[in-house]
């Protein structure tokens, strides 16, 4: 094998692929009985349904997520709507559905906006003051600028403050969305990462914007066609196989795993920044700032409560919950077909839930749903489950540990990840793009 890749989610996937691509042989080493990372499936142990570990979602400027699915062939199993539209039902039980007609960015979004119904005159004519910020974004995003559209130490809630944002307009748009892409409250996360998605999702592209769901559980979306793209070109992908990574002094030595050693001078660590400092073993000195950063880095939890009912009773794909602690409720019809009635309502930046007992999470996101949709009253709760991942996300809280680079002070290793120096928070996108830096440094070592 010509590299090593430890973890095998959508960062150490992307990478192996997009090495894969150039003519490398890789081994993928995953510690799981199943692919996927954090963004995977399992099995209901009743309904034999495969559940994803948490509702994952794409956003169309996701570029780098396309072109890894189109490379493996899954871009199929994922359903891009053709303009942002979605529908918030408002603490009141009020359905708005906000949809952006196609109009250059950002004007669709400020058309959008400014025909919702779910405002008053104010609200949306406040929208237009984040217009000249979204520019300054946007410039940011261009080589060597210098631009800044938010103070490194100012919280998202703060930023839209300051640029004007009535409540209503917060609480309907802003929050969910920062929610949804930080998975930290806007009280807590900083702005300039929000910023950042804001600047990818409204600018050149009117459907950068556009929401996309997998239409297959997580593992099979994308991972399982990694694999086989991977196995198929004379690499290995292997599960339940716990690595670790032995290095001295300035260099990798090896990796071991499973009584097995490769003696092997390229690797990528795949694994999120909590796993990282107990999968190096040896001397590495060099490395122990990176390591300590890892270790001081906060996580920011999530909570999904799975409820199935005796009938069908959503309509759309998903909707917003806006001022409520499950922000949004999904149908998985869009996975199942038919007459499927499981339904997955995600708590983002879940601090406050993340500790409670199964039963009071699952009567919280119940009695939210009643209130938000009537069509459940009449419906049987035939059963319910709870999925927590008290590590979701690293936080994004002002403070935190500098994100390191892809390239690390060891000869050799190379870090991939979500939560490493992508500019984008914990996404999926974030990831994928890592994993393809990771497989440029090798390539151009």
């Amino acid at each position: 094998m010509d590299v090593v890749i430890v973890g095998a989610g959508f960062a150490g996937l992307s990478a192996a692929v997009r090495l894969t691509r150039e003519g490398a042989r890789v081994l993928v080493l995953e510690a799981r009985s199943r692919l996927g990372g954090r963004a995977t499936a399992f099995a209901d142990r009743e309904t034999g349904e495969l559940v994803d570990n948490g509702q994952h979602v794409l956003l169309g400027c996701y570029t780098e997520t396309f072109a890894f699915l189109r490379e493996i062939g899954a871009d199929r199993h994922v359903s891009l709507q053709p303009n942002l539209g979605v529908t918030m039902i408002d603490r009141a039980g009020r359905r708005p559905r906000l949809v952006c007609p196609a109009l250059p960015p950002p004007l669709h979004l400020l058309a959008g906006v400014m025909d919702w119904n779910a405002l008053g005159w104010a609200d949306r004519w406040s929208i237009l003051r984040m217009a000249a910020p979204l520019r300054i974004a946007r410039r940011a995003l261009e080589p060597g600028a210098h631009a800044l559209a938010a103070s490194p130490g100012e919280t998202v809630e703060r930023w839209l403050m300051h640029n004007g944002q009535t409540p209503r307009l917060r609480e309907m748009l802003w929050e969910p969305l920062a929610l949804a892409a930080l998975n930290q409250p806007i009280g807590q996360a900083a702005a300039p990462v929000f910023a950042r998605v804001l600047a990818e999702m409204f600018g050149a592209d009117p459907r950068a914007a556009a929401i996309a769901l997998p239409t297959k559980p997580l593992h099979q979306m994308y991972a399982e066609p990694a694999r086989l793209y991977i196995e198929a070109r004379g690499g290995s992908v292997r599960t339940g196989t716990t690595a670790k990574i032995r290095a001295e002094g300035d260099a990798v030595l090896s990796v071991d795993a499973a009584g097995e050693r490769w003696d092997i001078d390229t690797v990528i660590s795949a694994v999120p920044w909590f796993a990282l400092p107990d999968l190096i073993e040896g001397r590495v000195p060099a490395l122990e700032p990176t390591l300590d950063r890892a270790r001081r880095m906060e996580s920011s939890p999530m909570v999904t409560v799975n409820l199935w009912f005796d009938r069908q009773v959503m309509d759309e794909p998903f909707v917003g919950l806006p001022g409520r602690a499950m922000q949004w409720v999904f149908d998985k019809r869009t996975v199942f077909g038919g007459d499927a009635s499981h339904l997955s309502l995600v708590a983002s930046g879940a601090s406050p839930l993340v500790h409670l007992e199964n039963d009071a999470l699952i009567a919280r996101a119940h009695d939210e749903l009643l209130d938000a949709l009537p069509a459940v009253r009449p419906a049987k709760l035939v059963r319910a489950t709870v999925i927590r991942e008290p590590r979701a996300t690293f936080s994004l809280a002002p403070g935190q540990p500098a994100r390191p680079a892809t390239a690390t002070p060891v000869r050799g290793l190379f870090l991939a990840g979500d939560w490493i120096d992508t500019g984008l928070p914990a996404t999926i996108e974030s990831a994928v793009r890592s994993g393809h830096l990771a497989a440029h440094a090798v390539m151009t070592k």
